[in-house]
């Protein structure tokens, strides 16, 4: 249970960085941006984030 808490505290983490990014950015550039992209970054760092709380260090 201490694992799945670690890895959705990373992908909120991750989605929470990806949103500050993407605040930081000029709006021009917010609005090119679609929401997949920015929908697809969170998925991929939380992936990683898991990735790293399931794999056992070696």
């Amino acid at each position: 249970m201490d694992r799945l808490l670690r890895a959705a505290g990373r992908c909120v983490l991750a989605f929470l960085l990806v949103l500050g990014v993407v605040a930081l950015l000029p709006r021009a550039v917010q609005d090119a941006v679609p929401d997949g992209v920015i929908g697809g970054a969170v998925l991929v760092l939380g992936a990683l984030g898991a990735r790293r709380v399931v794999k056992p260090p070696r």
